[in-house]
């Protein structure tokens, strides 16, 4: 077998508040490379990572209209670490004003990169759209261009694929909150968003429980906690590296702002308020959540407070090689 990487967009220049769209290539697609290069504009100090993500409101990849992938910038940089296990290392974090920097998000049709069995089958040109909304002002940015890679299997007839979309919830008071997850599709898992997390004396999460409830039965989650499952987490990858600011500089006059005898801990970082909820582990289709033709499947969380929740389903869509 051959892959195929190959650009679909070289520097193009970024302006806020406008939406690109783009043709993907017809061969069996495993993943798209979404890199962001950009100019920090702050001298002396971290450029905060949430606002390189935040340089994207909205990505998507539609088929025929109909969203496959659709999530912000940062839910999408949680998601390909939480789900394909893909981190990018990022270039030059330095801290300077004008630094060149590029970071990397990864917008994934399976859940292990380069699967010829689990990917977006074969496709006619300008059914496969990637289409990316920009914001409407980049924070500490100067200049953004945009490289777009992609990745085919052109000899790949692949049995499925996987379906990102969000869902969004806020609640009306504090206490039980169902969200209803799609149904027909089995889900390999759930990425999830909370907008408060514990901080500092404060004991106080938007998702503070969760359990999975299908046609009224518990399911695989009967009730768990947030820092429990947050730190499950742990059992996929090893703390943060280039995005959790683990940066150590000598105290200087030009860095008095950066203090070396204070410990650098890397842990809030930009996954703080992300979740993962995992079913199917082995990625093998043994412990899917099976939804097809049951009445009723949920997310039910306790919550804290009435801040906004995101819920990124990832649904096994099987194709048999076409769609």
């Amino acid at each position: 077998m051959e892959f195929i990487h190959s650009v679909l967009a070289h520097d193009e220049a970024v302006a806020v508040s406008t939406v690109i769209s783009y043709d993907l290539p017809v061969n069996p697609l495993s993943h798209i490379l979404i890199t962001l290069k950009h100019a920090q504009d702050k001298a002396n100090d971290k450029l905060l990572f949430s606002n390189v993500l935040g340089i994207i409101s909205r990505v998507e990849v539609l088929y025929k209209g109909s969203a496959v992938f659709s999530m912000s910038g940062a839910d999408a940089f949680a998601s390909g670490v939480l789900v394909a296990g893909f981190e990018s290392w990022g270039m030059n974090n330095d801290g300077n004003d004008n630094d060149e920097r590029a970071l990397t998000l990864l917008v994934p049709m399976t859940r292990t990169l380069y699967s010829p069995d689990e990917c977006f089958p074969r496709t006619t040109r300008g059914e496969l759209i990637l289409q990316i909304t920009y914001a409407a002002a980049f924070t500490d940015i100067d200049v953004v261009r945009a490289q777009i890679e992609t990745v085919e299997l052109p000899t790949a007839a692949p049995q499925q694929f996987i379906k990102q979309t969000t869902l969004t919830k806020t609640p009306a008071a504090a206490g039980q909150v169902d969200i209803e997850l799609p149904i027909g599709n089995e889900i390999s898992e759930l990425v999830l968003f909370g907008t408060t997390i514990p901080a500092a004396n404060a004991d106080l999460a938007t998702i503070d429980k969760l359990e999975i409830l299908v046609d009224n039965i518990n399911r695989f989650y009967s009730e768990s906690n947030i820092e429990t499952i947050h730190c499950m987490a742990g059992r996929m990858r090893a703390a943060p590296g280039y995005h959790g600011y683990h940066v150590h500089r000598l105290t200087a006059a030009a860095f008095a702002q950066w203090d070396d005898t204070s410990p650098a801990i890397p842990a809030d970082h930009v996954l703080s308020n992300y979740l993962h909820l995992p079913f199917d582990i082995f990625r093998d289709g043994r412990y899917a959540l099976q939804t097809l033709g049951k009445s009723d499947v949920v997310l039910r969380i306790d919550a804290g407070d009435t801040e906004p929740i995101r819920v990124i389903p990832v649904e096994i869509v099987q194709s048999a090689g076409s769609v």
